[in-house]
């Protein structure tokens, strides 16, 4: 575990009572505790850092007192003696502008505001259909020949049916699931939306004999992952029903770790995060719409559209593509009764018959329209020929 480096105790009362007002800013803002967590968190480490670079109340950050904390944290020679990265100085920064808000120092948010991160997009990684299968394989033969890491199997199920936030997976409770209907419904706390999936087949049989066996421990009749089916590792801050999303994340990289693919090698390195990745990249890949996307894991439509459809071309871009460029296509008549030197369309044109079933089509919707009065060729103004 990291060195604890930041101490509410150590601020001097302003910005301990500045502080405590950007709490209640988040609070009121209905942020979620995982976010709440988040911006206590940032709000201590930038109001440390603020001292540490003298600046000993809010009201007095001006362009200089900003830049001199900038130049600081993104530095080795912050309180971690490792520059933090231009994301992690972001976060720092939108729980400074909180802060800021909540105490109505108009002069110094302004300063703050101004600033734009530099963040640069890093690689986009995730797990190919072939070693998310291979994956698979190595879960299920876990369930059967490992006893003591059985649970390791059912996270990584989990995470291929519908693949939760890991603190999502620890919490997720049997009531959840409708085996029978091989359904998987469950709320997600970061936003609470209703993440959910149909469950593979084979994967049915071995939930229900975990169901089966966590029921012989205390909470396991309500939870997946109760804490009396986990080691007892130290001491706990507090009592538990069931396991934390760490516990998850070191279930889930046994399986990553002991799987090989095919050719010997090992799935990319990677975190349990990158589930959901792995899955909207192969469901947009195989052409599935964003809406199911977005259902199963619990995101809105829009944010599937802003992190994952940048990166790939899909099937209904490609008929579009066509519609736009198909029909313009000619290729050599080589091989054809055609002259050498003439090309030809790649689609077939239409031929006599064909032609004379569309005009026929024509006429009929144009003299309809004129008797009718539908807005064909020879229509009125106030009605068809006859002026109906």
């Amino acid at each position: 575990m990291a060195k604890k480096l930041f101490f509410k105790d150590e601020l001097n009362e302003t910005w301990r009572n500045a502080r405590e007002k950007g709490i209640e800013n988040a609070k009121g803002r209905g942020h979620k505790p995982s976010s709440l967590h988040n911006d206590k968190k940032d709000m201590l480490y930038a109001a440390s850092e603020m001292q540490d670079i003298g600046c000993m109340d809010p009201a007095n950050i001006d362009q200089a007192v900003f830049n001199r904390w900038r130049e600081y944290t993104m530095s080795d020679a912050n309180r971690s003696k490792k520059a933090i990265t231009e994301s992690g100085f972001k976060k720092r920064k939108e729980a400074l502008i909180l802060l800021l808000e909540a105490n109505d120092l108009n002069g110094p948010l302004k300063v703050v505001r101004m600033h734009r991160s530099d963040i640069r997009q890093t690689e986009f990684v995730y797990w190919s259909p072939l070693e998310l299968d291979a994956m698979s394989e190595r879960a299920i033969e876990v369930f059967e020949t490992e006893s003591k890491k059985r649970v390791s199997a059912i996270a990584h199920i989990i995470h291929i049916v519908c693949p939760p936030r890991r603190n999502d997976t620890a919490s997720i409770k049997w009531d959840y699931f409708d085996l029978d209907q091989r359904i998987l419904l469950f709320p997600a706390k970061k936003n609470g939306k209703q993440p959910g999936n149909l469950i593979e087949e084979r994967f049915v049989p071995i939930l229900r004999e975990w169901k089966e066996e966590t029921s012989n421990f205390d909470e396991g009749g309500e939870y997946l992952f109760p804490s009396s089916m986990a080691h007892r590792s130290g001491t706990t801050k507090k009592k538990r029903a069931h396991i934390t999303g760490k516990m998850i994340s070191e279930y889930l990289n046994y399986i990553q770790t002991t799987t090989h693919l095919p050719d010997g090698s090992q799935p990319k390195t990677l975190s349990s995060q990158k589930y959901r990745r792995s899955f909207a990249m192969r469901a947009l890949n195989e052409g599935c719409s964003l809406e199911y996307v977005a259902k199963v894991l619990g995101d809105s439509v829009e944010t599937v559209e802003k992190y994952y459809c940048r990166y790939i071309i899909n099937q209904a871009h490609r008929r579009e593509f066509e519609k736009m460029n198909g029909r313009n296509t000619r290729i050599s008549s080589e091989g054809s009764a055609q002259p050498k030197w003439m090309s030809r369309h790649t689609r077939p044109l239409p031929n006599a018959n064909e032609m004379a079933i569309a005009e026929g089509f024509r006429l009929h919707e144009r003299n309809r329209a004129s008797v009718y009065g539908s807005g064909g060729m020879d229509a009125s103004e106030n009605g068809g020929r006859w002026g109906i």
